[in-house]
């Protein structure tokens, strides 16, 4: 009797197809692991980020910053478009931040303003135009915001960038 699930009617084709392919049970391919950030291996961790679809990635962090990236995606994308979002992208980087809504200020409807605490770590043009990037990723995108200001605590100089989209 064959292990073949194949009809009985079925061409010589098909069975050397079937019989060429029936080793493939036999490999051991661990696709929960491949989908845990966790447990992936590491040289596949791009292709998951992509796949969650992960808003910032860099070749030069650690695997373990990488694997928080991608751990991180599901719960960014689940409250996008909240303060809560916007927060811990921010967070990300190891800043820290005050945001004021429009009716706590009395800025025109629908705006508010973000201070980013730069919390000794300092920042480059790059670093802002990235900023500028993930809060325009993580913002509701009908709520634009007035000024975002970057201040340095201890020497209580601010950087400064209106914007007004």
């Amino acid at each position: 009797m064959s292990n073949s699930l194949l009809p009985p009617g079925s061409s010589a084709l098909e069975r050397r197809l079937a019989q060429a392919c029936s080793g493939i049970s036999d490999l051991n391919v661990p696709l929960r692991d491949l989908w845990n950030p966790w447990k992936c291996p590491a040289k596949f961790l791009p292709y998951l980020a992509w796949a969650f679809s992960v808003d910032r990635w860099e070749e030069n962090w650690t695997e373990t910053a990488k694997r928080q990236a991608v751990s991180d995606a599901f719960w960014i994308h689940q409250r996008k478009g909240t303060v809560a979002a916007v927060k811990r992208v921010i967070e990300s980087l190891g800043y820290s931040m005050t945001i004021e809504e429009w009716w706590e200020v009395a800025d025109p409807a629908g705006t508010f303003r973000l201070e980013v605490e730069l919390n000794e770590i300092g920042i480059t043009e790059a670093m802002i135009n990235e900023l500028e990037r993930i809060i325009g990723d993580a913002k509701p995108v009908s709520r634009p915001y007035i000024t975002a200001h970057a201040v340095n605590n201890d020497q209580r100089d601010c950087i400064c960038r209106c914007r007004s989209c």
